[in-house]
């Protein structure tokens, strides 16, 4: 299933696995620490979470993502494609989880390609209160040009208006905001049951960023990456 670039006016972005990512630098320290191979690169680490991810798409179909333990498969499957056997993976856990403020500097500059080309944005995210001030910290957007940043209609946080995806209800600000019918925006993300799940129960178009094509089983548009994405939409 593709999308139609036609009948698109608008796109919303999800941030995590798109414009950030679990910062590898706890993650290199704690496995230099338990004396196992710490990988090179920047690769190994982004196909651990999406990695992570694939095997989400198949639990949630049962399990509540609410449900900690959803999180520590997360956690556990992160370890298992970074190579760490399955004795030593809970001692990687915190540092998987102490900062999602790796920013994936290609997609960001992708975005910016496309807010420049005149396409109404905005952004929802499953997250803690801070996604406003992480799209600032890390020159992603704002709502307007006062940091010198493309400007985005929303950044809706699902902490600070109570609901999260895939409840299609998080969509609704940003659809207001840019003041078009949900059929007409595309919303991008990284993971099946809150994004993909999500978006389609709102009634929008979606898009899948897959770039190790672990989704490639599953009915629905995938793209490695958002150049690949603004090379469509533009």
């Amino acid at each position: 299933m593709t999308f139609d670039p036609h009948t698109i006016d608008a796109a919303v972005f999800d941030i995590g696995g798109v414009f950030l990512y679990p910062h590898p630098g706890p993650v290199r320290e704690r496995l230099a620490e338990l004396g196992l191979p710490v990988p090179a690169g920047d690769d190994p680490y982004r196909r651990a979470h999406h990695g992570a991810t694939r095997v989400l798409s198949d639990a949630l179909g049962a399990v509540d993502e609410r449900d900690p333990s959803v999180w520590e498969l997360y956690d556990d499957t992160y370890a298992a494609v970074l190579g760490v056997p399955e004795g030593q993976r809970d001692d990687l856990r915190v540092a998987v989880r102490t900062s999602w403020a790796w920013p994936h500097e290609a997609n960001i500059a992708a975005f910016h390609r496309l807010a420049a080309s005149g396409l109404p944005l905005a952004i929802v995210s499953n997250n803690n209160g801070t996604a406003p001030q992480q799209m600032v910290d890390h020159g992603v957007c704002w709502v307007n040009d006062s940091h010198g940043l493309p400007v985005v209609a929303a950044i809706v946080d699902s902490a600070l208006v109570g609901v999260a995806k895939p409840d299609p209800a998080i969509f609704t600000p940003a659809l207001h905001a840019l003041g078009l019918p949900p059929e007409r925006c595309l919303y991008v993300g990284d993971t099946v049951h809150a994004d993909v799940g999500g978006a389609r129960a709102a009634g929008m178009q979606v898009v899948q960023l897959d770039p190790f094509d672990q989704h490639a089983d599953l009915d629905h548009a995938r793209l490695p990456d958002l150049s690949a994405l603004v090379d469509a939409l533009t």
